[in-house]
């Protein structure tokens, strides 16, 4: 797998990189899961604030459950070259684990590429969702080549919402996935181009104007 992006600081465009092994943006870095990952896995999905809205809840704070997704996942990653779920590490203040940043394959809409992100209430309220986000889609318009990317999330994450919101993403109404309703959003190759023609304040502003009242102050994508 060979994809990969850089943001630019000064605007949250982003421009491809070489490869999405070691991809990074100014605060994250971007790499395979690997074996020595299973614990810190198993602890992320043993905190109730991260699984709160999720569309999908696997037990992956279950060991043996973890240990299977690893595997899975290194299958994955040779199989379907350019998408997975990757380990994201923060790098400011310190290195650490922050979560996952994924395009995946989409269950029940063969074809289609969902882009997602999963972090540690830690990395809440810094942006990082926004910028991984920007990485991963620069990636897949820029190398992959994808004409449009669905991004799904629970009904009631109004975060979620303001983060596809502020990467260009149109909401298209809450519809089933996978025996849940989860809220359908998508962006194609124009509106991924217009994001990158205005800066990240801007549309952060019109994301937070646009969300539904009462919204969790904290731009957040959880999937």
């Amino acid at each position: 797998m060979n994809p990969a992006a850089t943001a630019t600081a000064d605007t949250g465009a982003a421009t491809p990189a070489a490869d999405l092994d070691w991809a990074r943006t100014r605060r994250l870095v971007l790499r395979e899961f690997a074996g020595q990952d299973r614990d810190a896995l198993v602890a992320m999905h043993r905190e109730p604030r991260l699984r709160a809205h999720l569309v999908d809840d696997y037990p992956l704070h279950e060991p043996a459950v973890a240990r299977l997704f690893v595997e899975r996942m290194a299958a994955l990653y040779r199989r379907h070259e350019g998408l997975g779920i990757w380990h994201a590490t923060r790098l400011d203040p310190q290195p650490a684990f922050a979560g996952w940043f994924s395009l995946m394959p989409m269950a029940e809409r063969p074809g289609e590429i969902e882009i997602g992100s999963r972090l540690l209430p830690v990395a809440w309220g810094h942006g990082l969702a926004l910028e991984g986000g920007e990485l991963l889609l620069a990636h897949a318009f820029e190398r992959l080549g994808l004409k449009h990317v669905w991004g799904l999330c629970h009904p009631d994450n109004r975060s979620a919402q303001g983060v596809l919101a502020a990467l260009g993403f149109a909401p298209l109404g809450v519809l089933a996935y996978e025996g849940q309703a989860a809220s359908h959003h998508r962006i194609d190759l124009n509106a991924w181009q217009a994001a990158c023609n205005t800066p990240r304040g801007v549309r952060m502003r019109r994301a937070l104007r646009s969300r539904p009242p009462r919204a969790d102050p904290i731009l957040e994508k959880s999937r």
